[in-house]
């Protein structure tokens, strides 16, 4: 189920979260449309609807101190409960700058997160408020990729592999990296680029952690951060094992790497502030365009694993469902055991992180299939003390798509939205992440 249109953007999101208790006290007041609620389980919050304009939340206002100023003095806030607890935790560290590590949130999805239209809306948003830590998670070497902080440039022929990411089989060993594809370079001039356009980040330190896996022993290529280059060659001790190469840049940060022999695979490429400077919010977007759980449930866990380690992860997001409802004959159950499966190796890498399930769209052309998987997905949530977002109630349950479509919000395919769609999403997912949160 992908979109030639839309590069793998999202399938939608919902206002309807689970675990997440409006607060008196909060900062900032949940939005939620006129079919979305609020849940803390184990009982249903009604909430009433917001009166604040969506544009007013997609960048809420920051009122963090500024990075010269001193840290307040303790806060006898208690910590926050329920299964976003964590990740509020976190984020208030940040605000009374306590905090030395970035806040850090995994986003695993399929085409609707992959165009970076829905994710970038909630990264900027949070960023925006906590202090911007770079684009995270970036592929190099794709086509057809876009991220909203970030040029590529892309010469000579590339392939992808697994050649189908979105494959719920194993496909070779199953390491791939962070974000579950391998980028390779294997005929021309056999050049991947890529620069920073994030404008609040220029002047300022980046850190890079680039993930490489050379094919065969006789692998070269350079890689070129701003002026600096760094040739490797690779031994065949380094075949078919995973690599880093960390570098830091200070002026236009660029990145380019040249293949030289061989066909070494890129595995993407993550970049930050430097959070010694001072830490903010990092969202890495894994989003495949066809994806599913059981597409992440085929990478080997232990390698996967020992890349969400290299950083402390603090909230998950789960956003499947979508392409599940293309199955012949749906298996609600078999999804749901899917989606649990995923979380726990997930807990497993980073035991201390929050969890969201993100329920699926409504699909113009799957509008029965829909509600069961929901369902499945929402009681997942509950069995893995996850937080739950409801997209298909939010954005008005069945036929929803339909009048999005018609008011130009979603896409022609009857699958996607469009970047008005997401944009408005991404308030909403925002408003809500933050709707139990205190500040003090």
């Amino acid at each position: 189920m992908v979109s030639k249109w839309a590069l793998g953007i999202s399938l939608g999101l919902g206002a309807r979260l689970l675990g997440c208790t409006p607060s008196a006290s909060s900062s900032t007041a949940p939005v939620t449309s006129s079919a979305g609620a609020i849940h803390d389980a184990p009982r249903l919050v009604q909430s009433a609807p917001s009166t604040t304009p969506i544009a007013s939340v997609v960048a809420p206002p920051t009122d963090a101190p500024p990075p010269d100023s001193p840290a307040p003095p303790d806060s006898p806030a208690p910590p926050h409960t329920g299964p976003l607890g964590r990740f509020h935790d976190a984020l208030r560290e940040l605000e009374q700058r306590r905090r030395k590590e970035h806040v850090r949130i995994v986003w695993l999805g399929d085409s609707h997160a992959q165009a970076d239209f829905w994710t970038g809306g909630v990264r900027s948003a949070l960023q925006q408020r906590f202090g911007n830590a770079g684009p995270g998670f970036v592929h190099l070497g794709m086509d057809h990729y876009r991220h909203d902080d970030v040029e590529f440039v892309l010469k000579g022929s590339w392939r992808m592999r697994p050649k189908q990411p979105s494959s719920v089989e194993r496909w070779g060993d199953g390491a791939f990296g962070l974000g579950g594809i391998l980028n390779a370079g294997y005929a021309g001039k056999r050049i991947a680029g890529m620069r920073i356009v994030d404008p609040d980040l220029a002047g300022k330190s980046l850190r890079w952690d680039l993930c490489y896996k050379p094919a065969t022993a006789r692998d070269r290529f350079d890689v070129t951060f701003d002026a600096t280059t760094s040739p490797v060659v690779a031994t065949q001790a380094d075949v078919n094992a995973v690599h880093h190469l960390a570098h830091e840049t200070h002026g236009a940060h660029r990145l380019e790497v040249h293949v030289l022999d061989g066909g070494p695979d890129f595995c993407g490429v993550w970049v930050t502030t430097d959070a010694a400077v001072r830490p903010g919010v990092v969202l890495d977007n894994l989003g495949i365009n066809g994806a599913r759980y059981a597409t992440a449930l085929a990478w080997d866990e232990k390698a996967w694993a020992a890349e969400l380690v290299r950083r402390p992860t603090d909230l998950f997001v789960f956003e499947f469902g979508g392409n599940e409802a293309s199955d012949g004959v749906i298996q609600p159950e078999s999804y749901r055991k899917n989606a649990l499966e995923l979380v726990k190796r997930a807990k497993r890498a980073a035991p201390d992180a929050a969890c969201l399930i993100i329920g699926p769209a409504d699909r113009a052309d799957r509008e029965s299939q829909i509600p069961p998987i929901v369902d499945a997905l929402h009681r997942a949530s509950d069995e893995a003390g996850c937080a739950f977002w409801d997209t298909w109630k939010t954005m008005g349950g069945r036929g929803s798509l339909d009048r999005w479509r018609a008011d130009r919000k979603a896409s022609p395919d009857g699958v996607h939205l469009v970047p008005k769609g997401y944009a408005e999403l991404a308030a909403l997912l925002t408003q809500d992440l933050l709707a139990g949160y205190r500040k003090d």
